[in-house]
């Protein structure tokens, strides 16, 4: 028995007419009749009375009837479920969270992503970049974010796409006195405690990033302190026990308690570029999508962002 015997069958007992059924079938009078005779053989019960001048629904033939609805119901809800997935519009995608380079921008993202997809469950875990690189190997998450820097060095498989350009910025405590000032320069921040996310120091963490940063300058941190997590290192700040360094123009990203300040000092180093990698094996079309509505949110974000620029300006004035 296949499907195609239920519709067969459903087209039958709707019209109670052989020959109606046939020319919604586009199948001959003929045909339409031998196949249904094959599905009673089958079943070993008949499912219809024929008459020259009538068809009547048998009672075996009106339980198998609904019967035969559910199951062509459920077997066009798994065609549907199924294009959709394939075309990226359902399932569960897992998202790698680098917090310091796209808190700015993610929430708007999800926002905007999960109201055109919205059967589509995201999960976002917090990772940093190592972290972030090994699970997508493993195929733990669907999309990861890196700075251009690294692209060169992306494992072989991988695809990748510049999602966002944004400066780096300092936040502070509100409380603190570098909270008063409209810019806040590298060495400022050099002789503050300085929160980093837990990772080590090699050059592709945080804590790695910014030490480099301020190398290029002739600066050392005076004291140099991680922290677990993104959400920690916020709280940190917030409280007065320390300064950091994250990607996100002052405007776009609102903590209780922190200022956020553009640098005073910029250059290439200053411009973040991030790209999302993603393997096509794996993630596919949703995976494409989550990216493409990140580019898009986020450009938009930045347009209508205040630029560093302009607060030094509004310094000058």
């Amino acid at each position: 028995m296949e499907l195609r015997h239920l519709r067969y069958f459903a087209a039958v007992a709707d019209t109670l007419n052989f020959r109606a059924a046939a020319e919604r079938l586009h199948l001959s009078t003929p045909a339409l009749s031998k196949q249904i005779k094959n599905l009673e053989d089958e079943l070993g019960v008949g499912l219809l009375e024929r008459t020259t001048t009538h068809v009547r629904m048998t009672p075996a033939g009106t339980v198998f009837l609904d019967e035969a609805r559910r199951i062509l119901e459920q077997a066009e809800r798994a065609i549907q479920l199924a294009r959709a997935a394939a075309k990226g519009e359902r399932g569960r995608l897992s998202v790698g969270n680098m917090g310091p380079l796209t808190a700015s921008f993610m929430a708007a993202c999800l926002t905007a992503y999960c109201t055109r997809y919205p059967d589509v469950e995201v999960n976002l875990i917090d990772l940093d970049l190592p972290s972030q690189l090994h699970a997508l190997q493993r195929r733990e998450i669907h999309v990861g974010f890196v700075p251009a820097r690294l692209v060169p060095d992306l494992p072989e498989g991988f695809d990748h796409l510049a999602v966002l350009t944004t400066p780096l910025a300092a936040v502070v405590s509100a409380q603190h006195p570098l909270a008063a000032e409209r810019v806040i320069s590298f060495s400022q921040l050099a002789r503050e405690r300085l929160l980093c996310i837990s990772g080590g120091a090699t050059p592709n963490t945080h804590r790695g990033y910014i030490t480099e940063l301020m190398r290029s300058r002739g600066l050392k941190p005076s004291r140099i302190v991680e922290v677990q997590g993104y959400e920690s290192l916020l709280a940190m700040v917030a409280g007065g026990q320390g300064v950091s360094i994250i990607g996100g123009r002052p405007g776009l990203l609102h903590v209780e308690g922190i200022a956020i300040r553009p640098l005073k000092e910029t250059g290439e180093d200053t411009l973040l570029e991030l790209h999302a990698v993603w393997r096509p094996d794996t993630g596919g079309r949703m995976a494409e999508n989550f990216i493409t509505e990140f580019r898009r949110v986020s450009h938009a974000r930045q347009e209508a962002a205040p630029t560093a620029s302009a607060a030094r300006r509004r310094t000058k004035g």
